[in-house]
C-alpha cells in the first residue's frame, strides 16, 4: 500500500486532525475510518498528537500495516493486535512509544497484518474501551470504512470520526462524534514547487559555467577576430558623425514624393458584460421577538459553553453521558461562517449571577468532566425556546422527568426549569441572540412542536 494520501498532503490531513481533536476531549475510545485509510490514519495521528498533551493515546492499525502508523514502530517484526486477539498478548505489551511525542504510542497491525472480522466482532473491545475510560486515556482505531465488522466494533466503542467520506454504508447506523471532509486549506502547495525550483537554479548554475568556459575557448581561438570588430566599430562612428555634421549645415535627405495617407482605424463596439443572474435570496425563517419581553431583568442569563460539536449525535452523546453532572444542559444549533456550516453548542447552567457560573465550572474542572479547558467559558444565553411545561402539583419531581423521558425518547434534547409558582418550564437550546435560534425552531417544528422564542427563567431543580 502507498504512503502517498489520494488527495491532500500527509501533513494538512494531520492537521485537519488538531482541529477536531477538541471534540473527542470527553470520549475515550473512537474508530477513525475513511475510504482512504492513509488519510484516516494521518488524522488520527493528528487527533492522537493534540490530545497526547494532556493524556495517554493509542493509536491502533485495524487495516493491516498501514504506512503512516507502520513507520512509527522501530522494531522490525513486533507484535500486534492480531497477536493480543489470537494468541493473548496481553494488551499493554503491544503499545510502541512514538519518538517526539510523549504519551502518544502505536499499536501495529502485528505479526500476522491480516485483520480479520473475528477481531472486528469481539466483545473483548466493550472491556478494553472502558479500561481506557478508567485510565482517562484515549484509544484510537483507524479502519477502512468497508471492513466487515466495523459496525459491531463501532457499537462497542463511543463512536466514529468519518473522514473524506459523507456516509458510512458498513455502519449505516454508527454514532459520528465528527466528521472531517478534507485537508486544511493552508498547505496545497505541491510537495515538487521546491525541488523544481532548486532545478532551474540547478540548471542554471551550469548554463553560466559553460558560457564562461566557452568564451575562455573562443578568445583562444579567435583571437583574429577582436582587433577587426575594433577596425568596424570606428568605421561606423565616423559615418554617424558625418551625417550629423551634414545635418546640421542644412543637407537633409530626399523625401519620398508619395507621402502616405493616415490610416484609420475603425474600432468595434465592445458590447456591455452580460450581469450574471441574480442569486435567490437565502432561506430565512423569521423569528418573533421573546414573548416574556417584561422577564428579560430576571432572566437566568449566564450558562457555561462546554463544548461545540460538528454533529449533532456527538453533541447529544456528550449531554448523555455527563448528564448527571449537567445542570440545564441544552444542545443548541449554531450557523457558522461563509459556508453557513451548523455546529453543536452544548451549554450547562441557567444563573441569573456570573459567580453562579463559575462556581459551576470550577465543579465540572474539579469532577474531570472538563480536561481540555480551551474551548470551555461562561457565556451569556438569556433566550431558549418554550416546548412544554409542567403544573404546580405533589411529586412535581417525578412528573418533571416524565416530561423530559418523553421528548429524550423522541430523541430530544430538553431541559427544566423550576419557577417561582412551583411548576416547570421545559426548554429546548440556549440562545444569546433570537436569530440564532432559527435552525432549532426549524428542527422542533418539523417533529411537530410549537416553540416559542423567550427569555428563560428559573433554576435547575
Amino acid at each position: 500500500m502507498t504512503s502517498r494520501v489520494s488527495s491532500g498532503r500527509p501533513v494538512a490531513w494531520e492537521d485537519a486532525g488538531r482541529q477536531i481533536a477538541s471534540l473527542l476531549g470527553s470520549y475515550s475510545a473512537v474508530v477513525v475510518t475513511s475510504s482512504d485509510p492513509i488519510a484516516a490514519a494521518h488524522v488520527a495521528l493528528g487527533i492522537a498528537r493534540s490530545e497526547a498533551a494532556h493524556r495517554r493515546v493509542v493509536v491502533g492499525d485495524l487495516v493491516g500495516d498501514i504506512p503512516p502508523l507502520r513507520s512509527l514502530v522501530k522494531d522490525e517484526d513486533p507484535h500486534g493486535i492480531t497477536d493480543s486477539f489470537l494468541y493473548g498478548v496481553s494488551f499493554n505489551k503491544i503499545g510502541y512509544p512514538v519518538e517526539g511525542t510523549e504519551n502518544l504510542y502505536v499499536t501495529p497491525s502485528g505479526t500476522d497484518p491480516q485483520i480479520d472480522e473475528e477481531i472486528f466482532r469481539s466483545a473483548r473491545w466493550t472491556k478494553l474501551a472502558e479500561g481506557f475510560t478508567g485510565a482517562a486515556s484515549l484509544l484510537l482505531l483507524v479502519a477502512a470504512a468497508d471492513s466487515p465488522g466495523l459496525s459491531d466494533l463501532i457499537d462497542q466503542l463511543d463512536g466514529v470520526v468519518l473522514v473524506k467520506d459523507a456516509d458510512l454504508p458498513a455502519a449505516p447506523s454508527a454514532l459520528v462524534l465528527a466528521r472531517v471532509a478534507s485537508p486544511t486549506p493552508t498547505l496545497k502547495i505541491p510537495l515538487h514547487s521546491i525541488t523544481a525550483r532548486a532545478a532551474s537554479w540547478r540548471i542554471s548554475e551550469r548554463a553560466a559555467n559553460w558560457m564562461t568556459s566557452a568564451r575562455s575557448t573562443n578568445w583562444r581561438r579567435h583571437r583574429w577576430f577582436y582587433p577587426a570588430l575594433a577596425v568596424i566599430a570606428l568605421v561606423l562612428i565616423a559615418a554617424v558623425g558625418g551625417a550629423i555634421m551634414l545635418a546640421r549645415v542644412g543637407v537633409r535627405p530626399r523625401r519620398s514624393a508619395a507621402v502616405a495617407a493616415p490610416v484609420t482605424v475603425v474600432t468595434k463596439p465592445i458590447p456591455a458584460p452580460t450581469p450574471p443572474p441574480p442569486r435567490p435570496p437565502p432561506e430565512t425563517l423569521y423569528v418573533a421577538p421573546p414573548a416574556n419581553v417584561n422577564d428579560s431583568a430576571s432572566a437566568a442569563v449566564f450558562a457555561v459553553e462546554l463544548l461545540i460539536a460538528n454533529t449533532a449525535e456527538g453533541a447529544n452523546l456528550f449531554v448523555r453521558k455527563n448528564g448527571a453532572e449537567l445542570p440545564a444542559a441544552a444542545v443548541s444549533p449554531v450557523v457558522f461562517g461563509p459556508e453557513q456550516s451548523t455546529w453543536y453548542q452544548v451549554t450547562a447552567g441557567a444563573y441569573t449571577t456570573r459567580n453562579q457560573a463559575d462556581s459551576l465550572l470550577l465543579a465540572l474542572r474539579n469532577s474531570g468532566i472538563i480536561r481540555d479547558t480551551s474551548g470551555v467559558s461562561v457565556t451569556r444565553t438569556p433566550l431558549a425556546l418554550v416546548v412544554d411545561s409542567v403544573p404546580t402539583q405533589g411529586g412535581i419531581g417525578d412528573a418533571v422527568s416524565a416530561a423530559l423521558d418523553k421528548y429524550a425518547a423522541r430523541g430530544l434534547q430538553v431541559y427544566a426549569l423550576m419557577q417561582d409558582d412551583g411548576g416547570a418550564l421545559i426548554y429546548a437550546g440556549a440562545f444569546a441572540r433570537a436569530d440564532q435560534a432559527a435552525p432549532l425552531i426549524r428542527t422542533l417544528r418539523g417533529a411537530g412542536l410549537k416553540p416559542v422564542l423567550v427569555y428563560r427563567t428559573g433554576r435547575a431543580p
